[in-house]
């Protein structure tokens, strides 16, 4: 790690919520905020800036991040909400950044919650959020099935087949049963023949093969420059980051022609995401690669996500991620492990939260704090990948241990 890092988070709280334990987005978000600040060691008055991503599912109202500072009684220089779908809420750690290195800010709050299924009827929302109200909500599409269209086009270009998208449901599962917040860690391990044998959401994405809800989450980072980071124990460095947005809606990317990013590749296509442009800028900011991260917190919502998102950030040629999962290199005993909760795909999505809740497993691995499964080697790197939309958007950031 021959580049210096660019900032660092002192401060990490997080908060849960369950059917037995009802708590809403602002009671989470509270609740991580001040297990944050007394993580860093400092007051709320001390908070230059707030980040949010987009408004909760379980709160939809607008200005959300204005609402959380005057529920705070925290006045700030600057509050608002990053709406790269899901996205924006990993990009406001680089925001943050960017705000501390021009002097701006000494500290600055990221944080996020949702409750989802303990609040919406998350069945009845479809994909109105995600999904082009001329050309898609029409036909009536869930989340799922639009997902199930790149799935398919994965498929077609590379020879991918439901079985290898099986592994990659097992491999976070194995992980999920170890984490007590873990939304399917109740059902035990699964094997190749459970995960085909569950039955088709959208075809070729079968149940296990989707995520769940969740119950609820609430995570707050607390981000200041490496100067005040030193002698607090517990800092991690933020080596580097990058993002990029490619569209809005599906149809949107099926309709490209062309793209400004040559890591996206020739257009149209389905099966690169925005993650590899956002990688693309976090390597070369931090001077690391691939060879240089020892753990990974990745966004699959949808089991053939592992192995795009695989491709996308470097670690297998394009249409080979799957023998990531395959030769078991994401498990306890492998030398990538990943998802280490159990990832989006076990742990859950309590909403727009999940993005966080991968900031949170990766401090918590890299502090040797971790509430579930640990690798057999604690990280000294992490890259935290986060996605938004329909393969809309991507975010990446490296973050390592100074000690």
């Amino acid at each position: 790690m021959s580049r210096q890092p660019v900032a660092a988070i002192v401060g990490m709280g997080d908060a849960y919520a369950s059917r037995a334990d009802r708590k809403d987005p602002m009671q989470l978000a509270v609740e991580a905020t001040n297990h944050a600040l007394r993580d860093a060691g400092i007051r709320k008055e001390q908070i230059d800036a707030v980040f949010t991503g987009r408004s909760p599912w379980a709160d939809k109202r607008s200005q959300w991040s204005n609402i959380f500072i005057s529920h705070m009684h925290m006045p700030v220089t600057l509050d608002t909400e990053l709406t790269m779908h899901g996205s924006g809420l990993t990009a406001s750690v680089a925001m943050a950044t960017q705000m501390i290195a021009a002097g701006r800010a000494d500290y600055v709050l990221c944080l996020q919650s949702d409750a989802t299924e303990l609040f919406v009827d998350a069945v009845a929302m479809g994909a109105e959020a995600d999904a082009d109200p001329q050309f898609e909500i029409p036909y009536g599409p869930i989340i799922p099935a639009l997902y199930g269209i790149a799935a398919q086009r994965y498929f077609h270009e590379f020879g991918i087949t439901e079985a290898d998208l099986a592994e990659v449901a097992i491999a976070n599962q194995r992980w999920g049963v170890r984490h007590p917040h873990a939304a399917k860690a109740r059902f035990g391990e699964v094997d190749r023949e459970t995960v085909l044998a569950s039955p088709y959401v959208a075809t070729p994405l079968r149940r296990w093969m989707c995520s769940t809800w969740g119950g609820g989450t609430g995570g707050a980072l607390v981000v200041t420059s490496v100067e005040k980071a030193r002698g607090v124990p517990g800092a991690i460095h933020v080596m580097g980051y990058g993002s990029a947005s490619t569209h809005e809606y599906l149809t949107d990317r099926m309709n490209m022609r062309s793209c400004r990013y040559a890591s996206l590749g020739q257009f149209p296509n389905l099966t690169t995401t925005a993650t590899a442009e956002a990688a693309r800028q976090a390597y070369a900011a931090s001077d690391l690669t691939p060879a240089d991260i020892d753990m990974l917190q990745i966004s699959v919502n949808f089991a053939h996500m592992g192995p795009i998102v695989m491709e996308d950030l470097g670690f297998a040629p394009k249409g080979r991620g799957i023998d990531v999962y395959r030769e078991g290199r994401t498990g306890i005993d492998g030398d990538l492990p990943t998802d280490t909760n159990g990832g989006w795909l076990s742990f859950g999505q309590p909403g727009i939260s999940c993005n966080m809740d991968s900031y949170v497993e990766a401090i918590r691995q890299l502090r040797g704090q971790a509430l579930g499964g640990v690798p057999r080697k604690r990280p000294k790197t992490v890259l935290v990948q986060g996605a938004g939309g329909m393969l809309a958007a991507g975010a990446v950031t490296i973050l390592a241990n100074p000690a």
